[in-house]
């Protein structure tokens, strides 16, 4: 499923010692576009596994547009104060911002493609 490969590879990427960080190009800011990226797409790929677990009857039903996005922006929150764990990490609010931006764009993103499909609407 791509949906949790990719959760690995962010948490791999959030959770490592900052000993093993790859060096990021050297632009401002290019550390906010890679968490506004990892936070897009996660939130993408998991609103199409929730999509699937509605039948169409449910989802005319279900407004879920709003629990989802507190659930992406609960994990954009709580994955940057769980890098204070981590040694040679750092704890940045921008970070959580973007964060909230990446998740929100991604959920967008994914109801915009799917209007007449989704569950999040």
């Amino acid at each position: 499923m791509l949906a949790f490969g990719w959760s690995l590879g962010m948490a791999y990427a959030l959770f490592s010692p900052g000993s093993n960080v790859p060096e990021l190009p050297h632009f401002y800011g290019s550390d906010k576009l890679i968490h506004f990226g990892m936070f897009c797409g996660m939130a993408f790929l998991w609103n199409r596994v929730i999509r699937q677990k509605y039948t169409p009857k449910e989802r005319e039903k279900s407004n879920n547009f709003t629990k989802y996005l507190v659930l992406w922006i609960f994990i954009a929150i709580f994955t940057e104060y769980l890098q204070l764990l981590v040694p040679g990490r750092s704890f940045d609010y921008l970070d959580i911002i973007t964060n909230i931006l990446g998740g929100t764009i991604g959920t967008v993103i994914f109801v915009y493609m799917n209007k007449k499909s989704s569950t999040l609407v």
